[in-house]
């Protein structure tokens, strides 16, 4: 990064470029970067928590979340799952095909989204049922007997 490429995280981010790459140990040449360039990491890892965001919104069926109602524990999550893009990236860019047994080779699993994250999310899936605001409507049927007067 140079003076006049000085990283700051985009707004909207649950968690930043930072703690992605303190938690998960990654430095640019990981990602076959020049060693200096942390302004193009900082710029991948933003994309990267951008779309671990998207999982977890789409996982959890909310369409719009205010960053300042994230909890800690989806925040934990989203660093969990971008950590589990940046592994899945250098697993994919160092050896794609992994050999089974003498006769099967197979590519590396993109599965990122663990069961792990989904149950840590568990209590945050909205299925549509018994949430606090919404409204039952209850219609009642039937003949009037004695012309609506009956009070």
């Amino acid at each position: 990064m140079t003076e006049q490429e000085t990283w700051t995280d985009p707004t909207g981010l649950w968690i930043s470029t930072d703690q992605v790459i303190h938690f998960s140990g990654l430095k640019p040449q990981h990602l076959n970067l020049d060693k200096t360039d942390d302004y193009t990491l900082h710029s991948i890892l933003a994309d990267w928590i951008k779309q671990s965001q998207s999982l977890i919104l789409s996982y959890c069926h909310i369409r719009t979340l205010n960053c300042l109602a994230v909890s800690d524990a989806m925040k934990n999550v989203c660093l969990r799952l971008t950590s589990n893009m940046v592994s899945l990236a250098i697993q994919r860019r160092d050896n794609p095909i992994i050999k089974v047994n003498d006769w099967t080779i197979q590519q590396v699993s993109s599965d990122i989204f663990t069961d792990d994250l989904k149950a840590d999310l568990e209590p945050f899936v909205n299925d549509g049922g018994n949430r606090p605001g919404l409204i039952g409507v209850l219609a009642i049927t039937g003949s009037d007997t004695d012309g609506g007067n009956n009070l």
